[in-house]
């Protein structure tokens, strides 16, 4: 079984993403409010009380109630591009959990067990994420339904490499039928092959296929080329080989 790619706490990759990211850092030396500074270095929402916890709904919103009293202080003129710019991130933050690009895993506060999380879990209403203590919260009675949430990418599938199929083979092979004339090479500059009007090093008649390839737009793998072209050229074939079956 492939080894799971390593977790990181929640805070840090919401600081990764959603903070330190250059849209957002590049209005910070345009800030003089010391106050908006934990916003720049720590994620903490300008002007609201709780400030370590961002809506899911609408993370843009003042939603968080504070003591009797307490007066919310809307976002600054100067702040409110790196404001947006980092409810922007948030939201693709969020997206990236829902679409199974990044994998929480989390303790359920009722077994004290780590589960992963489902991706249907970041869809709720209600929804509120304590980016500093890793808690995903839910409702207006605050209850904790993760807690210490750690986070990883998703493990992609590996990509094959396109092989041999839909690539010129034919011309391919003419090409390097061309590269075996004796005029072809400055043997001042290159040692001969003892058999073939080819250079020594095979190497050197694979750069020159591979350049026809991508001249033409795309190179197939090079062990392709080697096994289909490079050999059968050295050991002095005049046609191509027939496909197996």
């Amino acid at each position: 079984m492939a080894a799971r790619t390593r977790s990181r706490p929640l805070y840090a990759v919401f600081l990764e993403r959603v903070i330190q990211i250059e849209a957002v850092q590049r209005h910070r030396a345009a800030i003089t409010d010391d106050r908006a500074w934990a916003f720049f270095t720590a994620g903490y929402r300008p002007g609201v009380f709780e400030g370590f916890q961002w809506s899911l709904d609408a993370p843009e919103e003042d939603f968080v109630g504070g003591p009797i009293g307490f007066v919310m202080t809307p976002v600054s003129l100067p702040m409110k591009p790196a404001w947006d710019a980092a409810v922007a991130a948030f939201k693709e933050f969020i997206k990236a959990f829902r679409n199974g690009e990044l994998i929480a895993s989390g303790t359920y506060p009722a077994t004290g067990v780590h589960y992963d999380l489902n991706p249907a879990e970041w869809t709720r209403a209600n929804l509120i994420l304590d980016v500093r203590n890793g808690d995903l919260i839910e409702g207006a009675e605050r209850t904790v339904r993760w807690s210490t949430i750690r986070v990883r990418e998703a493990k992609q599938p590996r990509q094959k490499k396109e092989r041999w199929h839909g690539y010129d083979r034919e011309g391919a092979w003419a090409h390097a039928l061309t590269l075996r004339a004796e005029d072809q090479w400055d043997w001042k500059k290159h040692l001969r092959d003892k058999k073939q009007p080819l250079p020594r090093v095979p190497r050197v008649v694979l750069d020159k296929i591979v350049e026809w390839f991508k001249a033409r737009g795309s190179v197939p793998d090079i062990g392709d080329i080697r096994r289909n072209i490079t050999i059968p050229l050295y050991k002095g074939r005049r046609t191509r080989g027939k496909r197996k079956r």
